[in-house]
């Protein structure tokens, strides 16, 4: 069952509040029942921030649940960023999720109540970005990968439109990343545009001697690869974005080695 199975079956596995928690309680009903038989409001306020994550330290389904929705949600505000969402970007949202993420009919139709939820919502996407980078803490790659995967959707269409790359920086700023963090994310869609471009994806300067390119290299190629994927908050469905940016890392790096000669 893919992660928005947990949302049909009825179980969350953890309360979410917040702008997020809205948007789950009006795409699936005012109450979610939550892992243990309770059920709570979503919206509800807790501790006085709007949201709640595990107590517990890490926990990988709660990471890859609050990825999936923050995705579908922020995605709708970024097909909207250009003053209304076409039918044309609805198809390709869907088929970004079908093709992309190998989604099953029954959990895209969850996922379009979800995108439709957002995109009618007035909370801004900052709004859910602030909540992200509270829930997603200690995370930064999954929020690089949560900014690529927004530039993949908006690129859908075969262009990537000013309004929606204004709103995707936005978005990047509020999850507290940096202008180099969302070059590397948009890097990967073009890794070897040039030499510097390969070295951003790599996540290193030009000046980066040849052990460390070797070291980062070795960190991303652990970091995606697919036996840790799940574990590290993205899930069985982002396998296969998982796959596309191991091959950019991949192309990035005989770049950077064939430039350099090791």
């Amino acid at each position: 069952m893919g992660l928005l199975g947990t949302l049909i079956g009825g179980s969350l596995g953890f309360m979410m509040g917040g702008p997020l928690g809205a948007i789950i309680g009006g795409a699936i009903g005012s109450n979610i029942n939550v892992s243990g038989g309770a059920r709570v409001h979503p919206g509800a306020r807790v501790n006085g921030q709007g949201y709640r994550r595990s107590t517990t330290g890490f926990n990988p389904l709660e990471a890859q649940q609050t990825f999936m929705i923050a995705m579908i949600s922020l995605a709708a505000k970024v097909a909207k960023a250009d003053g209304a969402v076409t039918d044309a970007e609805i198809r390709s949202f869907d088929q970004f999720l079908k093709n992309q993420l190998g989604m099953a009919a029954v959990e895209r139709r969850v996922a379009a109540r979800i995108f439709n939820e957002a995109r009618d919502s007035d909370i801004p996407a900052e709004e859910f970005a602030r909540q992200i980078r509270q829930l997603l803490v200690n995370q930064p790659a999954r929020m690089r990968d949560l900014i690529s995967v927004l530039i993949s959707i908006a690129m859908a269409d075969g262009r990537y439109h000013e309004s929606e790359e204004r709103l995707i920086r936005s978005i990047a700023r509020e999850m507290g990343l940096t202008d180099r963090d969302y070059d590397e994310a948009a890097a990967m869609f073009n890794p070897r545009a040039n030499v510097d471009t390969s070295y951003t994806v790599l996540g290193v300067t030009k000046g980066a001697t040849d052990a460390e390119i070797k070291k980062a290299y070795r960190k991303l190629a652990k970091e995606y690869h697919p036996d840790v994927v799940a574990n590290k908050g993205m899930g069985e469905d982002f396998q296969k974005f998982a796959a596309e940016k191991m091959r950019a890392i991949n192309s990035a790096y005989d770049a950077v080695r064939e430039a350099r000669g090791f």
